[in-house]
């Protein structure tokens, strides 16, 4: 509220706070402050006019209600928030679909990710470790456009079984005549816990965080696919190979 539209209100002790503070904001505390201030020093030969003190007690009336509605969206706005916030707790247990490049592999030894191709294409996915290097190729072979997934049984290029924790991957995928087709990545799978500390919550699958934002689908839980293999219809010559 701007001081401009409070009328008649001055400072005995300074003669031009009231000028100073015609380009200022006040809340208020302010107001009352000045309010007080001009009460209590108004001249007893001349007191303040009838008409000019209620009109200053409607101004502060309805700086007051502005007040009030303020703190009450502020309030509705929390408690929105805070329902937010809680009903993400339904997602756990749910099979997700999710913008990202992560694979989380759990105690259980397998892992699955995702990826949806812009146009049929030869599909291989590379996947690597904390540190970026590469611990298991598996080749998917000629897929259609669309969304795809595979599953990677936990183990290197050797045969090793890796620990489990998050794990990176790419997709590489060529066209029939050669050139690089687009393949988003995906993270996929069951949504284990929710993390409420900031925001609307993070959600979890494993050990990979999923922001609400990015999520794409949500299903009921279901059975990862075998190692190699995508959830479409496979469209190549033979059976999918690792």
């Amino acid at each position: 509220m701007d001081i401009a539209s409070i009328s008649g209100i001055s400072m005995v002790e300074e003669p031009n706070a009231h000028a100073e503070a015609n380009a200022q904001e006040v809340d208020r505390d302010a107001f009352i402050k000045m309010f007080l201030a001009q009460m209590q020093n108004q001249d007893p030969l001349n007191p303040m006019d009838g008409q000019e003190f209620a009109a200053q007690l409607a101004q502060f009336s309805s700086l007051e209600q502005l007040y009030n509605v303020n703190e009450s969206l502020e309030g509705l706005a929390a408690l929105q928030e805070d329902q937010s916030r809680f009903e993400v707790l339904g997602l756990i247990g749910k099979n997700i679909l999710a913008e990202g490049d992560q694979i989380s592999l759990g105690p259980e030894g397998t892992a699955a990710g995702g990826f949806e191709l812009s146009e049929d294409a030869a599909c291989s996915v590379v996947i690597t470790d904390q540190t970026g290097t590469a611990v298991r190729h598996l080749s998917l072979g000629y897929l259609e456009a669309g969304r795809h997934e595979f599953a990677w049984d936990g183990e290197n290029d050797s045969g090793t079984a890796l620990p489990e924790g998050a794990y990176a991957f790419s997709v590489t995928a060529v066209t029939p005549y050669g050139e690089n087709a687009s393949a988003a990545p995906h993270i996929v799978g069951n949504v284990n816990r929710v993390n409420l500390e900031e925001g609307a919550g993070t959600l979890y699958v494993g050990e990979v965080p999923v922001a609400l934002s990015a999520i794409l689908d949500i299903r009921s839980a279901e059975s990862v696919p075998s190692s190699g293999t995508t959830s479409t219809e496979d469209t190549s010559d033979g059976d999918v190979g690792i």
